[in-house]
This record gives structure tokens, sequence and C-alpha cells, in this order.
């Protein structure tokens, strides 16, 4: 549900902004990872690595299945008490305008959580502190790229008590094209819907 709920969303979303276009560079929402099951300190992700400690794959039913329906996810801070540092694969970009986007939730296990995002080179970087119940949330970061370059997405948990934010459907696309104010807003009012939609189907799930 709450993937056609997203999709819906970027459809109706990109469909009246016009001249505004989007292409996706990068996606992956970990669903294929182990045979589509969970597992701790998880360190075989097709496009990724971890570093300096441990993540988690986690969400297959019964294995830390915090969202029902919603696949495999990441916690943040693994089983070992060091939470290590995500990074993607090497991604090619050209010059233009990219946006991040991801999908954030708390740990759901009574604690707070502080968690930096970074594309490599300098391009963004930005920090997320969330509280335990809050639920899986679309955050995004833009950034612009002056020369074609190779980049590297990365998430990294502070701390390392094996309770991390948990991380879902990583999208990096290239956008072009400037909207008109008008389909800003309907751009906005129809986000804001989405994430309406998301709460309360999440809400009902708690």
């Amino acid at each position: 549900m709450k993937r056609l709920v997203l999709t819906l969303w970027g459809v109706l979303a990109f469909s009246m902004m016009g001249q505004l276009k989007a292409t996706t560079i990068f996606s992956d929402n970990f669903n294929a990872e182990n045979g589509g099951g969970g597992v701790l300190n998880y360190n075989s992700f097709a496009n990724w690595s971890v570093s300096g400690g441990t993540v988690d794959l986690i969400g297959s039913p019964g294995f830390f299945d915090f969202f029902p329906q919603n696949g495999l996810y990441v916690d943040l801070d693994g089983t070992s008490f060091l939470a290590g540092t995500l990074t993607s694969i090497g991604i090619p970009v050209t010059p233009g305008s990219y946006i991040l986007s991801f999908l954030l939730a708390g740990s759901q296990r009574g604690d707070f959580n502080t968690v930096h995002v970074d594309v490599s080179g300098g391009l963004a970087s930005s920090t997320y502190s969330l509280n335990s119940a809050t639920l899986l949330t679309i955050e995004t970061m833009s950034f612009t790229v002056l020369a074609p370059t190779t980049i590297n997405l990365s998430f990294h948990n502070e701390g390392g008590d094996n309770i991390g934010l948990i991380l879902d459907n990583v999208n990096l696309n290239r956008v072009s094209g400037v909207p008109d104010s008008g389909s800003t807003i309907v751009f906005l009012a129809i986000g804001m819907f989405g994430l309406g939609l998301m709460g309360r189907k999440f809400r009902r799930l708690a």
C-alpha cells in the first residue's frame, strides 16, 4: 500500500508540474536482499557497503517487522554495539540538478537517534534526529552537479546501542525544467496529501 501511495503521488505531482521532468539515476528498496529475509549485521548488499560497524536488514514477517507488508528496510545501528556507515556504490552523474529522497523512521523501540546523510564531494549533507515513534517519512535533499563525476550516498547513525533509525526506499533523480508557480503550489498540495495518506495508514498499523 505504501508503494502504491508513493507511486500515485509521484505520477500526479510530475504530471502537473508541466516542464519539470525527473530521471531516476539510482533506486533501492532493499527488498531483494538476502532472498527477502531479514538478518542481523548484514553486509552483503547489492548496491551498498558497510564500514566502521554494522547495520541490520529487518522487516520480514516475524523479524522486527515494524511496518507489516512494507518489505525489507535497514536498521542503521546493527547488533554489534557499533553503528556502521552505509555507503552506496559509485553513481555516475552529469551536470544538472538532483533530488535525493528516502524514507526515514524512528527505531520504534523507545529511544532517540540521529543520522547523518551525505553526498560525496561535499555536494549535500544533512542531519536528521527522530524520536522512536516517528513513522516512515519522506525526506529529500537537493544538490547541483557542475561537472561529470561519480558520487556516493552515505547514511551514518550516531551511537552504538544496537537500535538505530530505519531507512527505506532510497531514490536519486535528476530533474530538469522549471515549473511555474501554480504548478509548484499543486505539487506541494499533492505532497501533503500523500504524506497524510501514509500517516493514516501507519497509525492504523501501530
